[in-house]
């Protein structure tokens, strides 16, 4: 009977309150004759207790027991009823439960599979995943900090709304788990020193899988990327100019922080000594700065600003908008407004000074001693002078503080920032980025449209591995195919590891497998994904004619 129930009490306990849609009739029924043999055990078990309290004049065992006739017509012939019934009953209910168990079991794990991936979508936030490689897993990019320059830069993270296009499942969990070193892609797993407990990686690989494009909508994609790796080469120079122009930029400020840091330096203490001081302070304004006001002075608007503080606040805050000023890199404009273009048809980029706009209530500031609403916020209402006065204080302390420090720690500061501008130079003086389309179609055997679009997928596909910095943008991209997560490919390394081309294309198209060998002497390790779902067969023999010229 145990082994009648177990299925029942499997259905029960299965992941909480069972759905009505999962429960069939021949659970039900069961059911109904599960519970009909554990009360009949029950009324005997009753009946013989109470057989046993009865009184008796001679011992049980030596009382005469039921005749044959009676045992053998009345007694079996109950007995044989109960379980005539009791086989009628299984004999309905067990092919009816066997028929509604497939449909049972499919909805349970279609439940499952709905439960992880809500679990997936939230621990995919949680750890920050959608942050680099958006909501929709169409990728993104990540602050990092790119070790060479020392610069701030957004790292492209690549799209996983495709990833199983590309890599097997144990492969997508070995990235989860242990990250990219030398990339802003961390360890998220235990095992590689993350936080992520087994379940929590297998819920969002569940959750991977259902945000998955279809293979024609990836392959439908390929020409956007080929165009825009094209494109980034064609403005690769604009784009390491305006960098440069903004890294020189960053440079005046921090030479210049010590002079504007003079001008502000008193300014918050001052500030604070009128608000709180006799005869220029209201129980407001000492409040305000944490103190008490001994001897009020005259405030006519009545606001909780003296007269004189409201007089002093607008001469400082003229000041102070000429000193904190950021430089911020702008295209240059004709009189009409239109970006001016230079010999080769880029924007132009020029410096403009403009107010921090991390300290966007600094500026402005005029108070009128007779007019308790002086000023308005973003959305046009007014803004009693006591409260823009406060925001005023704190934001001139966020200034002093960074000015502050700035001036204090110059020395570092213009290290790293007079180290980033060199190497921007460099890369500007040595154009790693450009590629002779001519040069590559004589040497691979194609035509100019051929060699261009061999480039293009190259760098859309490959380069994120196979060329040192690519991901950190144009100005830090070595040469191509020098190397970083992949292999380098230069001094013809792609012929000597696939004398064969067509070992090379298949190589392309099925990726490696772990431990599997490849070409000569090659020992796959699952890192090199696989392409033959997204490029077609043309592509893949163009990126390889390019690779065997590097």
């Amino acid at each position: 009977m145990i082994d009648l129930l177990r299925p029942l009490l499997l259905v029960a306990a299965d992941d909480g309150p069972v759905e009505p849609s999962n429960v069939g009739v021949g659970s039900v029924v069961l059911t109904i004759a599960a519970a009909a043999f554990l009360a009949w055990v029950g009324y005997l078990f009753l009946s013989s207790r109470r057989r046993s309290r009865a009184p008796e004049e001679t011992p049980q065992n030596l009382q005469p027991y039921l005749s044959d006739d009676e045992l053998e017509n009345k007694r079996v012939t109950r007995v044989l009823n109960v379980a005539v019934i009791a086989a009628a009953v299984l004999a309905v209910a067990l092919p009816v439960y066997f028929i509604n168990e497939g449909d049972r079991q499919v909805a349970a794990a279609e439940k499952l599979e709905e439960r992880d991936i809500e679990e997936g979508e939230h621990w995919y936030s949680t750890f920050s995943c959608i942050n680099c490689h958006g909501p929709d897993g169409g990728g993104g990019a990540a602050p990092f900090v790119e070790a060479r320059s020392g610069l701030d830069v957004a790292w492209t993270a690549p799209s996983i709304n495709d990833v199983f296009l590309r890599f097997e499942e144990d492969e997508v969990r070995h990235w989860i788990e242990y990250g990219r070193s030398g990339t802003p892609m961390p360890a998220s797993g235990l095992e590689g020193g993350g936080a992520m407990t087994v379940q929590e990686v297998d819920q969002v690989i569940e959750y991977l899988k259902s945000i998955q494009i279809t293979q024609g909508q990836a392959v439908d994609e390929v020409e956007g990327m080929v165009d825009d790796a094209l494109a980034r080469i064609a403005a690769g120079q604009a784009t390491v100019d305006r960098l440069i122009v903004e890294q020189e930029a960053e440079l005046e400020d921090v030479l210049t922080a010590p002079d504007r840091f003079a001008v502000i330096e008193t300014f918050p203490s001052e500030i604070r000594f009128l608000m709180a001081g006799d005869g220029t302070c209201t129980a407001a304004s000492a409040a305000a700065v944490g103190s008490s006001c001994g001897s009020p002075g005259t405030d006519t608007d009545r606001d909780g600003l003296t007269d004189e503080v409201e007089i002093r606040l607008t001469e400082i805050g003229a000041i102070v908008d000429e000193t904190v000023l950021v430089r911020q890199v702008v295209d240059e404009v004709d009189p009409d407004g239109a970006p001016v273009l230079d010999a080769d048809g880029n924007r132009i980029p020029q410096v403009q000074l403009i107010p921090d706009p991390s300290l966007p209530p600094l500026y402005d500031l005029v108070l009128d001693p007779e007019n308790a609403f002086t000023g308005t916020d973003v959305t046009g209402e007014p803004v009693e002078d006591l409260a823009r006065a406060e925001i005023f204080l704190l934001d001139l302390d966020t200034a002093h503080l960074t000015l502050g420090l700035l001036t204090e720690r110059q020395d570092v500061f213009l290290e790293r920032v007079e180290m980033g501008l060199a190497f921007l130079r460099e890369s500007a003086e040595q154009q790693l980025w450009q590629v002779d389309f001519n040069q590559v179609a004589g040497e691979a055997g194609l035509s100019a449209a051929e060699a261009e679009r061999a480039v293009g997928l190259f760098n859309g596909f490959c380069a994120r591995c196979h060329t040192g910095g690519y991901q950190a943008g144009v100005a830090y991209e070595q040469q191509a195919g020098s190397g970083a997560w992949g292999p380098s490919l230069l001094d013809g390394r792609s012929a000597i590891q696939f004398p064969s081309v067509d070992d090379q294309i298949q190589f392309i198209i099925r990726g490696s497998v772990a431990n599997q060998s490849y070409g000569v002497n090659g020992l796959g390790s699952g890192r090199m994904p696989a392409f033959g779902q997204i490029l077609s067969a043309e592509d893949i023999a163009l990126i390889t004619a390019y690779e065997r010229t590097m």
